[in-house]
């Protein structure tokens, strides 16, 4: 048998008190106008509720609404212990107001009607997006700096919305994090410890989100450096932000169906090729390069027994030739997970120090700012999380020159003339006219002449260039060439500093700046010695050959 319930509440301060549950079974329930109904318990129903009366939840425990995504026209929570949807989403007709506590949404939507408010919402009353549910705006008319009172946990971070369009069954909606987004650029310097991650259909034209932050908690870095951005799930943009450390707000336009909203501080997403000579695989021809050095333990980049977790130009013998510009933070493996990549092509060789430098013809050319980075075996040059392209902070998109150096090969650089224009959005980091792919750039395109390269063959590019290795005294005068001879050379430092003049003395599973040909050791005679390899494959089998790094300033 089914049971029917029907109530029909006239207008003045009638009143219906609910104990316990109140259960809304394929019947008319109508709250009159001025009249309450207040529950104590969970509200389940299949219906819509009717009428322009109040439904009043007031337990004093967790109250479960189950509306089967059907409409409460009016609804106010009154209950410090929070209400929370449960296995269906539900609907608000006219109007929320928030006296006591939140409304959790869980795994489930909260919807509002075009029409709808909500009132009462602050910092401890307001809608928790504790899952991936969502508080959804229906839209029917332009709004501006709509308030949605989200917030998670004991934290308030309303975001607010504002539209020019036309609208087709049109529905904005939003949640917010308490945390940095996952996918937020590796390295970068200033950014949120919060997100709101969104949704829209039905919008035709612009919907701008600004996400309200709590000032200093969520803030790491410099707050006047964050400017709004949206990530579309493949790329970010600061097109259209806005920010205001005032109101401790960041917005952007929201131009895809869903995405994030963020606060970051303005960057570049570079994208960067080479190939090192001394990494190089010229036998096998297989147009990649060891990854030998990746196999070494992970550990602190101070030891030449690890493979550095973190920069290794800051620190000695290193930072004596590579002096960071504008960049204080260090660059930093989160595991060694990541030095082992899917495919074979990704897995990493060794870290790379980039320079970003303006168009001002040398002599006086100057550094921006430079990075470490990490080297792929088919010559991709990518941040710390060895997937994402470069991270440079505080720059704008814009035409630049790129420097690629490494410990102990000569640096390459693009050529004034031949400058990569590089933007914030990660898609194009890596496309033709973008990337600095100094693996198959023309001489005319990088500094120098040809002699500031080397050129081999490649089973897919016909020929491409490299770094010239052997630079194994780096650190002393002269520390921009490779020598077999004369004064400082390089085979002088492998034999007397390194193995302590001993010939036939050899250093095995190391990290180490005398390691030329990238194999983890260090052996001046008998098989892949480095001395070979610095004279054979660097010098032209030529002792009195010098060659000298060509990259501006």
């Amino acid at each position: 048998m089914r049971r029917i319930f029907m109530f029909l509440l006239l207008a003045g301060a009638a009143t219906f008190n609910a104990h316990s549950q109140l259960k809304i079974d394929n019947a008319v329930f109508f709250i009159q106008s001025g009249a309450t109904v207040t529950v104590q318990g969970d509200v389940t129903s299949n219906v819509d509720i009717q009428g322009t009366g109040l439904l009043q939840l007031k337990g004093s425990t967790l109250q479960n609404v189950d509306m089967g995504g059907f409409t409460i026209p009016n609804l106010e929570l009154d209950n410090a212990a929070n209400a929370t949807l449960l296995n269906t989403n539900a609907r608000i007709g006219t109007n929320l107001t928030f006296t006591n506590g939140n409304f959790q949404t869980g795994n489930l939507n909260l919807l509002l009607a075009s029409t709808a408010t909500i009132t009462g919402a602050g910092t401890t009353r307001f809608v928790w997006t504790n899952g991936i549910g969502q508080l959804i705006k229906e839209l029917t008319a332009n709004v501006t700096g709509l308030e949605l009172p989200v917030g998670e946990n004991s934290n308030y971070r309303p975001a607010y919305l504002t539209t020019v369009a036309t609208y087709s069954s049109a529905q904005f909606g939003v949640r917010v994090l308490g945390a940095a987004d996952a996918n937020k650029p590796p390295m970068i310097g200033s950014y949120l410890n919060t997100n709101w991650p969104v949704t829209k259909s039905g919008i035709t034209g612009t919907a701008s989100l600004s996400g309200q932050y709590i000032d200093p908690t969520d803030i790491s870095g410099t707050e006047a450096n964050l400017v709004g951005y949206f990530n579309s799930g493949t790329d970010w943009s600061s097109v259209g932000e806005t920010h205001n450390t005032g109101t401790n707000q960041v917005g952007a336009p929201v131009t895809s169906a869903s995405g994030v909203v963020s606060g970051f501080n303005k960057f570049l997403a570079v994208g960067a090729r080479a190939f090192l000579r001394g990494a190089y695989d010229t036998i096998s021809n297989t147009g990649l390069m060891s990854d030998l050095l990746r196999t070494l333990p992970f550990g602190s980049s101070a030891s030449t027994a690890n493979f550095p977790s973190t920069d290794p130009y800051r620190v000695a013998p290193y930072s004596t030739s590579f002096t960071h510009v504008n960049n204080s933070n260090v660059e930093t493996i989160a595991n060694a997970s990541v030095l082992d990549q899917s495919g074979i092509d990704n897995d990493i060789v060794d870290w790379v120090y980039l320079e970003l430098r303006n168009l001002v013809a040398s002599p006086g050319n100057t550094i921006l700012q430079t990075r470490a980075a990490l080297i792929q075996r088919d010559g991709d040059i990518v941040d710390v999380d060895a997937v994402s392209p470069v991270t440079f902070n505080g720059q704008v998109d814009g035409n630049y020159i790129l420097t690629v150096r490494h410990r102990n090969h000569l640096g390459l650089s693009l050529d004034q003339t031949s400058s990569r224009n590089f933007t914030e959005t990660k898609s194009l980091a890596y496309n033709v006219g973008k990337v600095a792919d100094l693996r198959t750039a023309t001489d005319p395109e990088l500094f120098g002449t040809s002699a500031a390269y080397t050129i081999f063959s490649h089973p897919t590019l016909t020929t491409v260039n490299l770094l010239w290795g052997g630079n194994a005294n780096h650190s002393t005068v002269p520390s921009n060439q490779v020598r077999y001879s004369g004064l400082n050379n390089d085979r002088d430092y492998i034999l007397i500093t390194t193995l302590a003049n001993n010939p036939s003395g050899s250093i095995s599973n190391v990290y180490h700046i005398s390691d030329i040909n990238m194999n983890k050791v260090v052996r001046y005679s008998g098989l892949n010695n480095d001395r070979d390899f610095l004279l054979i494959y660097n010098l032209g089998n030529n002792p009195s050959t010098t060659r000298t790094q060509a990259i501006p300033n």
